[in-house]
């Protein structure tokens, strides 16, 4: 990396984008295309992202692969079902332009980038008015960042540079010009525009037990990289926050296996119980605020059972076949002896599942009100010992539709931008405004917003 003096910014001056993952590999791909020279400076690959953790899964309505199948959707109905969800918390112009962008980062992913996507049609999400997720053949974020990295790498006008040393921004009269790439007074890049896509902050502690504390209870499955770097560096010179209480939870995490399952499951008929064998709430409402519920149990641990034709319909997501090549899935034939693989009264568990079936073929009501599914679950039983955890954080800087970083007073600060989970996101504040797939699409649309405004 060339080290230079920070000036007013020209042409000449690269955009500087402030960490590798889907929102700054979105906005230096699409700057770079349009003919800026980019600087994509990434904290560490080793330690990964929260795109890679995650199912993959792209949020987005009126796309091709809908229509391709009939699917009547838009984005004023994926705008209606978020602001549902989220009590109507969220920035109005910054939401309705996600969602109009959306359809164009899934082609942008499917014909710039290369991904071969199809449309999920076999989850009917929590929240979601249509089939509206998008994903590539292995359902897993892996797969998603890997080839976008690959892109990304191979672009001429993109410097990727790894396990980079950044420190803050830099900063002349009001004018961001510049990243501290070091701790050295002099150790400065200039840039034309700097975009802090640096992620939330899930990994800090401090920030979790200052804004978000009732998260700390929760088993934190998000990137290490994120402890909230874009976040201070805006904080540093005067950039507004908003919903920093806002947070995404998952209610399908393996506590002893490193791994996560799909929180589609209770859309296709799984139910939980806690370690007395007794259900406690109701599975199919979102897995972001089933979370604490789960956390409230004994030991906070849970069991999540389900049968061979949820298995078979879930086996593409990649998130859940990892979790059932791990272990953390296991099968049995009999409720006795799920009961006993999991030491759980035997008798209660086979209670649970007696009128959880009941309820689910209508011949009783659910106690908890989920609606009857019409199918109860067979012989051979699967189960996995689950926890709540935190995927990551929903609060960030304020910004404005075309991803400016806003200061208190509602002005843009110059030269600075920011996506992804460094900016505030859509889903309210607290656990429960989360809707499914609300994180990658708001990365990859301001990502796509942010490279588009900083180009030349």
């Amino acid at each position: 990396m060339n080290e230079m003096s920070p000036s007013i910014p020209n042409e000449s001056d690269p955009v500087c984008v402030i960490g590798g993952g889907a929102a700054g590999m979105m906005a230096a791909l699409v700057a770079a295309d349009r003919g800026a020279e980019v600087v994509l400076l990434e904290k560490s690959v080793l330690r990964g992202t929260n795109a890679q953790l995650s199912d993959g899964l792209l949020q987005a309505a009126g796309t091709r692969y809908q229509m391709e199948l009939g699917i009547d959707d838009s984005p004023e109905l994926m705008m209606a079902d978020i602001m549902r969800k989220n009590g109507g918390n969220a920035s109005v112009p910054v939401v309705q332009a996600i969602c109009a962008r959306s359809k164009d980062f899934v082609h942008f992913i499917a014909d710039r980038v290369g991904l071969d996507l199809h449309l999920n049609t076999s989850i009917p999400w929590h929240g979601h008015s249509a089939f509206r997720m998008h994903a590539g053949p292995t359902e897993h974020g892996a797969e998603l960042v890997s080839t976008f990295r690959h892109v990304v790498r191979q672009h001429p006008r993109i410097t990727f540079v790894d396990k980079a040393s950044v420190s803050g921004v830099v900063v002349e009269g009001r004018r961001v010009v510049g990243v501290r790439s070091g701790h050295g007074a002099n150790d400065v890049l200039g840039a034309r525009a700097v975009v802090l896509a640096c992620d939330g902050f899930g990994g800090s502690r401090k920030l979790l037990a200052t804004h978000c504390p009732d998260a700390l209870a929760a088993h934190y499955i998000g990137s290490e990289n994120n402890v909230g770097d874009g976040l201070l560096y805006g904080l540093e010179i005067g950039a507004a926050v908003e919903r920093m209480s806002s947070w995404q939870g998952h209610a399908h995490v393996n506590p002893k296996h490193g791994t996560h399952l799909s929180g589609g499951l209770p859309y296709l008929g799984s139910f939980m119980v806690n370690l007395n064998a007794v259900r406690f709430a109701r599975e199919d409402e979102g897995y972001s605020e089933l979370t604490p519920r789960i956390l409230a149990q004994p030991s906070g641990l849970a069991v999540e059972i389900f049968d061979q034709r949820i298995v078979d319909a879930m086996w593409d997501n990649g998130v859940f076949r990892q979790g059932y090549e791990a272990g953390a899935v296991r099968r049995f034939e009999t409720v006795a002896e799920l009961a006993g693989g999991f030491a759980l009264p035997v008798d209660a568990l086979e209670e649970s599942m007696r009128s959880f079936n009941a309820a689910a073929q209508g011949e009783l009501p659910d106690p908890f009100g989920r609606v009857s599914s019409g199918t109860p679950l067979v012989a051979p039983f699967y189960g996995a010992m689950i926890t709540g955890g935190l995927a990551h954080t929903q609060g960030g800087l304020r910004v404005d539709v075309n991803t400016a970083v806003l200061d208190e007073r509602g002005e843009r600060i110059p030269g600075l931008f920011a996506a992804g989970g460094t900016a505030a996101g859509m889903s309210g504040e607290g656990v429960a405004g989360y809707t499914s797939g609300n994180g990658l699409a708001h990365a990859f649309a301001t990502g796509l917003i942010a490279g588009e405004t900083v180009s030349p």
